[in-house]
């Protein structure tokens, strides 16, 4: 194993110029620990928030990011029974670092610069036919799309849902889920590519809002009746809009902001709904977080996997945060080292 190893270091936070490919030591392995060989690390959108500086939570730094690896494992610490080196994992790890050649996983807690304790390290045996690049599809987004559609909102086989902005991680995974559960699914995006993907995940009605009026869309496939349920990662304005696409006593999960933060007209609504809200956190300690992780796994048995729409070499951070920024990404985007 080698001392050094390359990894992404962002110092100021900014534009994805601002990450840069520095050296550094391999972490030592402690008495806790699981050295992974980062074979593919994982990005989400919150990756790019905490880059710009806007998270909700304060990016100090130096700041070392990617929070999901897929690899091998490379060394284990003396007091670690449960993974042996040559494993298969995908890991998601909330002390980052995972945009590297190599990542400390840890077993127990550990303190974060922030004054935080993270968790123990979410390691998960991984498949031979699961490849890194699925894997990292699902490890994050799956589990979170399964607490939305089927812990929070708990929808029935067969209602009908509109999933916004479906070509992003967590709209595909939605989408995934709800044509899984029988569901009839109106996905929107904003580019052909995506109308493709959308269809070929399996959709039954791709709306380009670019070019089509989502809400008049939406009254047209159910006969003016509107939808029982919406999943929003969007935001913007789309959330006062969505108010006009969904069915009396609805549901409305408004869960992401990719178009920003603008304020909620409830009173102009006209009709009963329920509008929910989303924090991960809040999930972890029920037992719908082991449901989902569960529910993962019987997917990597049996389940249509789907790949990463893009796989960039570690050296292109900033190109893949860019995209990020932009919107342009089909389901997930990962690095390799």
């Amino acid at each position: 194993m080698p001392r050094m190893m390359r990894a992404v270091r962002l110092d100021e936070v900014g534009p994805p110029e601002n990450l840069k490919l520095v050296e550094r030591p391999v972490p030592e392995v402690g008495p806790d620990d699981v050295l992974i060989k980062v074979g593919m690390a994982g990005l989400i959108y919150g990756d790019a928030e905490a880059r710009r500086g806007t998270y909700f939570s304060r990016t100090i730094t130096p700041w070392y990011p990617g929070r999901e690896a897929a690899g091998v494992v490379e060394a284990v610490g003396a007091d670690v029974t449960a993974w042996k080196p040559g494993q298969r994992v995908v890991a998601l790890i909330l002390t980052l670092g995972c945009c590297a050649d190599y990542v400390l996983a840890s077993t127990r807690p550990r303190p974060l610069p922030n004054g935080h304790t993270a968790p123990p390290a979410d390691i998960i045996a991984l498949p031979d036919h699961v490849s890194f690049g699925q894997a990292l599809v699902y490890v994050i987004n799956f589990r979170l799309g399964h607490l939305l559609f089927h812990g929070s909102s708990q929808v029935p086989s067969g209602a009908a849902v509109l999933v916004q902005g479906a070509s992003g991680g967590m709209g595909a995974m939605v989408t995934q889920l709800a044509v899984a559960h029988g569901c009839p699914v109106i996905a929107t995006c904003r580019r052909s590519v995506e109308e493709a993907f959308l269809r070929d995940l399996g959709a039954d009605h791709v709306i380009n809002v670019t070019q089509t009026d989502y809400v008049a869309a939406v009254k047209e496939i159910t006969g003016g009746k509107g939808v029982p349920f919406i999943f929003n990662g969007v935001g913007g304005e789309t959330l006062n809009t969505d108010l006009d696409a969904i069915a009396p006593f609805g549901e409305l999960q408004a869960y992401g902001y990719v178009a920003g933060k603008q304020p909620f007209d409830l009173f102009r609504v006209g009709k009963t709904i329920a509008l929910k809200t989303f924090a991960a956190d809040d999930f972890f300690a029920t037992p719908m977080f082991p449901a989902a992780t569960a529910a993962m796994g019987e997917w990597f048995r049996s389940g249509r996997l789907i790949d990463p729409g893009a796989v960039l070499p570690l050296e292109q951070v900033a190109e893949a945060n860019r995209r990020l920024d932009s919107g342009e990404v089909l389901g997930k985007i990962v690095l390799e080292p």
